[in-house]
């Protein structure tokens, strides 16, 4: 158990030092322009990500996981769950196979996402901001993490 905790550190100080991402990128949740959320902390957040219920200003929020975008996913795991890739997996895994929990929906095209955050109600996703200034139907909720 200390040797995988102090692999986990060595790999969280080297991602730190080499950051996950250039100067300027930003990632920013994202909503549907219809739904009422004006912001969410993160604890609701990651609480929603693990399979768990949460109600924000009296609506129910409904992740949905970007796929495709290897440095997107990185920064999704490190700052949103903080977890790794595998345990993030196992975990949902698992909250499906005892609870029948449902999957998450998943995207790996940024219009496909918008379409969906537009017809879901209070879906939430993590997107680039650059990507989610163009997009048409959907409002920024909150940062997530910032480039250095």
């Amino acid at each position: 158990m200390i040797r995988r905790r102090g692999h986990w550190l060595v790999v969280c100080v080297a991602c730190l030092i080499t950051g996950a991402g250039t100067p300027g990128d930003t990632v920013v949740l994202v909503t549907g322009a219809a739904c009422p959320l004006t912001d969410i902390n993160a604890l609701d957040l990651r609480k929603a990500y693990l399979g768990v219920v949460v109600k924000v200003q009296g609506q129910q929020i409904r992740p949905v996981l970007m796929r495709g975008d290897e440095r997107l996913e990185q920064v999704f795991y490190q700052s949103v769950v903080a977890m790794s890739k595998k345990s993030y997996e196992r975990r949902r895994l698992s909250l499906t196979l005892k609870y029948g929990t449902p999957r998450l929906a998943e995207f790996d095209d940024v219009v496909a996402v918008s379409e969906a955050l537009r017809s879901m109600e209070c879906g939430v996703t993590y997107l680039w901001k650059r990507d989610a200034k163009v997009l048409a139907g959907v409002k920024t909720v909150r940062l997530l993490w910032q480039g250095t």
